[in-house]
């Protein structure tokens, strides 16, 4: 029985540290959805705000104002690390296309990655309707 003596405390802190790992692991791909999910969601709004004020709208939207539409869309990540671009093909006329593509650099809370960010991107295509 004596060489036994503190077997449960390391079998304890082992199975500890694997759970810890699987709870991290678990949150930080729930936290990658959550961001996603976020980038498409405001990328969508983007395009379809684009969309409705073409030029025959009578206030047109600039590149800059579909821009700062996607960051005030995007809810609980940091605006820093998200790169916008519109593209209109071929202007921004009804009947044309607007593109708003957003890129957003994600930083998991996993150790053995951390070093790395991951590239989300989310692109939407509407038609402009006016």
């Amino acid at each position: 029985m004596k060489h036994e003596r503190g077997s449960t405390m390391v079998e304890a802190s082992l199975v500890t540290v694997c759970f810890l790992f699987l709870i991290v692991g678990i949150t930080d791909f729930g936290r990658l959805g959550f961001a996603y999910n976020s980038i498409t969601y405001a990328t969508h709004l983007a395009a379809r705000f684009a969309a409705t004020n073409g030029s025959a709208s009578g206030h047109a939207a600039s590149a800059a104002t579909i821009q700062s539409n996607v960051t005030s869309n995007l809810v609980g990540l940091n605006s820093a690390a998200l790169t916008v671009t519109v593209t209109w093909t071929p202007n921004n006329n009804p009947g044309s296309q607007v593109q708003v593509t957003a890129a957003y650099n994600f930083k998991p809370l996993l150790i053995p990655i951390s070093a790395t960010t991951i590239a989300l991107r989310s692109r939407c295509t509407e038609t402009i309707a006016q």
